[in-house]
Order: structure tokens, then sequence, then C-alpha cells
């Protein structure tokens, strides 16, 4: 049982339609995460996570990218779950380990396309989409494009999904996440 009574399930108890979803993320990854368990209790919304998640992985964004730009959605959500999670799925994913503590603690990435990426995700996070043409047109200037643009929205959708369920929820943390705890920066 988590917050709100929220229950992990297993593939054993959970819904049929949510079981065969966690048993492909067992197949997948060798566990089930806690997010999964959760989500489990609605078919829709773990189904809904998991396309969104197939989804992004064929945006136009490096895998780098991708997790730069998951990074800086988590933090302005403030997801402390999915930043343990993915501070670890970025070091899998090569992401520079600099670039990574950058991102966790809301200061600039040495690289400057990657810092636009990670001001731009951060932008549409915080504004609900809602940026200037100027700031649309300096992203793009870094080296993005209006797929870019559009690209990083199925990022941030599937994110609201596991950042919310997890606020929810107050999801505990897996195993895999120990030594990439976080908690939101004081000065945020």
């Amino acid at each position: 049982m988590t917050n709100n009574n929220f229950v992990l399930y297993s593939i054993d108890n959970a819904p049929a339609a949510s079981a065969n979803i966690l048993t492909a993320v067992q197949n997948t990854w060798g566990f089930v995460p806690n997010l999964h368990k959760v989500m489990a209790a609605s078919p829709a919304a773990i189904e809904a996570y998991s396309t969104l998640w197939t989804l992004a992985e064929r945006t136009s964004f490096s895998a780098v990218e991708r997790n730069i730009a998951y990074l800086a959605i988590i933090y302005e959500n403030e997801c402390d779950y999915c930043m343990a999670g993915h501070t670890n799925l970025s070091k899998m994913a090569g992401v520079d380990a600099q670039h990574i503590t950058a991102v966790r603690e809301g200061k600039v990435i040495a690289d400057t396309k990657l810092e636009a990426l990670r001001q731009f995700a951060a932008l549409i996070t915080k504004n609900r989409g809602f940026v200037t043409e100027q700031q649309v047109e300096a992203f793009k200037a870094a080296g993005y494009s209006n797929e870019s643009v559009l690209d990083l929205l199925v990022l941030a959708a599937t994110k609201l999904l596991s950042n919310y369920t997890n606020h929810l929820a107050r999801t505990p943390l897996d195993s895999f996440m120990k030594g990439a705890e976080w908690q939101v920066p004081a000065a945020k």
C-alpha cells in the first residue's frame, strides 16, 4: 500500500489488461518498477504510459537528449521517484555524469545544445506549453526543429503521467535507485 491507498500490484493480482503490460515490462527490464505496479490499478493509465514511453523512444531525440529532457521535466515537476530512476537510466544511456548532476541541481549544462534542450523542456513544463516565439526560436537556433518542439511534448506527456502518479501515490523507490535518491533543491 502507498499513500492514498494505492496498491503495488503484481502480475498475479493486477487486472488482466494491466497484468499483460506488467509481464511485458518484466520481460524487458527483468523486474517491474513500483511505478508500473501503482499504475496497474488502471489498465488505461498503464497502457497510456507504456504507449507514450514507446513513442518517446521513437522521437527525433538521441538517447542522451531524451534523458536530458526527461530529467529537466522531472526537475520542474519535482518528482523524487522519477529523478532517482532517470538518473540511473541516464547513466545507462551514456549521459555525462556532470550533465546529470547539473540537471538534478537545476544548473546550466556545459554543452550548449543540451543546455538549450534543458531550458526549453523546463519552460514547456513550468509554463504548461505557453512559451514565447523568441523562446521557440532560441531552441531551434540551437539545432532543433518544429519536430523537436512537438517531440518534446511527447516526453512531457510521458512524464506527466508518471510524475503525477508518483505524487498521488508517493511511490516507494525501487532497489535499483539506491544511491540516486533526490530531494527538490531548497533554492528551487
